[in-house]
Formats: structure tokens, sequence, C-alpha cells
């Protein structure tokens, strides 16, 4: 990556990765990249307030994913793209919907089993700066995208499926849902909410809580 750009400014918080980046360029000849030890956010906003041009930011932040203000610093060089490097599926789709309101869109994503056995994956998301004029508009659904590490470890879906298999019932996203939420594992606004403040929300019957109950230890959920 570095051979095809014009420069390359790395930050690390840790100092000894910063000396690994060093000795890593040093020996692939790398002479175009430049690498600081401290925050990432701190760095975003001199570099927003020096006014320079970056054409693709690449964040790789732990599990906990990015601070608000790193996500605004990063918006606020305006580069053209952003790479998101995650090890976790729940802040990455927490991060990519606080990027959205300041103008930038996933367009692409691959995910990249790293753990294997667990249920943990890696996922890249190219996020593309959305110009008024020349964009095309996608719908994503959250509940596909927005995981936990529990939730991961099956769909709808296969809980549905699991449950008409073992009980013969016949169990609806949202019955799944509010059960999810009694256990702590998700909160959805588009199933636990009702549309207005006039509606009255079907609550899951006791017969077929216990069985989305029994699902979810089916697959370690709970």
């Amino acid at each position: 990556m570095a051979r095809a750009a014009g420069a390359v400014l790395g930050v690390e918080v840790v100092p000894q990765a910063v000396e690994d980046a060093r000795e890593n360029a040093r020996r692939n000849g790398i002479e175009n990249a430049e690498f600081f030890c401290g925050d990432a956010g701190e760095a975003a906003v001199m570099l927003a307030k020096k006014g320079e041009k970056i054409d693709v930011v690449v964040v790789d932040p732990p599990r906990k994913g990015l601070a608000p203000d790193v996500v605004e610093a990063a918006a606020s060089m305006r580069p053209g793209r952003i790479v998101y490097v995650s090890c976790d599926p729940a802040t990455l789709a927490r991060d990519v919907a606080r990027f959205a309101p300041l103008g930038y869109c996933p367009v692409r994503a691959c995910a990249v089993d790293l753990f294997p056995g667990t249920a943990h994956i890696e996922t890249v998301c190219l996020l593309s700066k959305l110009h008024a004029k020349q964009h095309i508009e996608i719908e994503v659904k959250m509940d596909e995208m927005d995981l936990t590490s529990a939730e991961s470890k099956a769909t709808y879906e296969e809980i549905r499926e699991y449950v008409l298999e073992h009980t013969g019932l016949k169990v609806s996203y949202l019955y799944i849902a509010q059960v999810k939420q009694k256990y702590g594992i998700i909160e959805r606004e588009n199933y636990n909410k009702p549309k207005s403040e006039d509606t009255r929300q079907p609550q899951c019957p006791p017969e077929k809580e216990k069985a989305i109950t029994e699902a979810l230890r089916h697959f370690g959920m709970i």
C-alpha cells in the first residue's frame, strides 16, 4: 500500500508498535512512510486543523471500536475513502452508523476468519464519501450487521428453524427479539418498538418464549 501512495502517515499509541512499524518499513525499503507515537484522535484533529489533504484513512481499533471524537476527526479531514479494520462486528456497525451523518457510507465489506473455532471475526469495511449527485442508495438491514458476540452465533432464521423443528411452533422475528432483549443480548428499535404511539405490540406467548429460550441455550447465546 505504501508503494502505491505518495506518502503514508501512521499513528499508534503503543511505542513498541511504532518501533516495529519503522523497522518493517526499513526492511522493506519503504521511504515514504512516517510513524508517530500518540493518540489517533488527537493526531487526526491536528492534521484536520493543518488542512492536510488525506486521500485514504485506515483505522484498526481494538475490540471496543473508535471513540466518537476519533470518528468526527477522521471525517473532518474529508478523505475520499475510509478503510475500517474491525475485530468486533457490533462496534463496527455502531461506528459505521456514526460515520453516516458525517457523509460516509459503507460500499464494501469482507469478513476474514482469523479466530477459528470462536464466535469472533475480523472484518474489513470500505466507507466512501457520499457525493450528493453521485451516489447509489442501498438499504442495509441492521439486524444482519449489528451483531454482539452472542448474537453472531445464530441468525434469526436459524433460531426460527430450530424452534419449528423441535417444538412445531412458528415464531416471529419480533418474538425472538423480545426474548433476546429479556436476556440482555440486543435491543432493536425496528423489532422492539411499535411504529406509532397508539400501536399495541404483541407480546411473545409463554410457550413460545420457552421454546426460543431453549434455542438460545442450544446455540450458546445464553
